[in-house]
């Protein structure tokens, strides 16, 4: 399944509300009463239909450089303040994101350390773009859907025309 399916059924799942939940799944996925455990949606329900609208996944990453809007946002989201209640323990963080891209722990660390004066999200997108021109906005829908972050997702979107379907 591309990024862009991914993408536009997370979104749209986050926006609708479950039949029945428990407090063990995570964000993409369901309680499946038949085996009693948690299911993924995109498993079950598969990628919802999408009308679009141009879409994002293949925009270059480099763009979200741009979007100050948008990124700031998704720095509030994904770099969280270190110490109690936020830091390195938080799930799908910066540091999460910067080992899907194949950067290792000392360069979260590093990036880490820059803080107050510099973003380690910005860094991580300008360190991806540099080494990899061509990565794409769609590459990071995917990575946030793996960490389960529908929250940057909907922020993501924000860069689409209307929002409604982004990948």
């Amino acid at each position: 399944m591309g990024s862009q399916s991914i993408l536009t059924a997370a979104l749209l799942l986050t926006r609708a509300a479950p039949r029945e939940a428990s407090q063990h799944c995570g964000p993409l996925e369901y309680w499946n009463p038949d085996n009693r455990c948690c299911g993924s949606c995109l498993q079950r329900f598969g990628p919802p239909p999408c009308p679009e609208l141009p879409t994002l996944a293949s925009e270059p990453l480099s763009r979200l450089l741009d979007e100050l809007e948008v990124l700031e946002e998704l720095i509030v989201l994904l770099d969280p303040e270190p110490g109690p209640g936020g830091g390195g323990t938080a799930c799908g963080t910066t540091r999460h994101l910067a080992s899907r891209y194949g950067l290792p722990a000392a360069w979260s660390t590093f990036a880490y350390s820059l803080r107050p004066s510099r973003s380690p999200l910005r860094a991580l997108i300008e360190t991806v773009v540099a080494r990899e021109p061509s990565a794409s906005l769609g590459q990071l829908s995917t990575h946030l859907v793996q960490l389960g972050r529908a929250d940057a997702l909907q922020v993501l979107s924000k860069l689409g025309s209307s929002g409604a379907c982004v990948a």
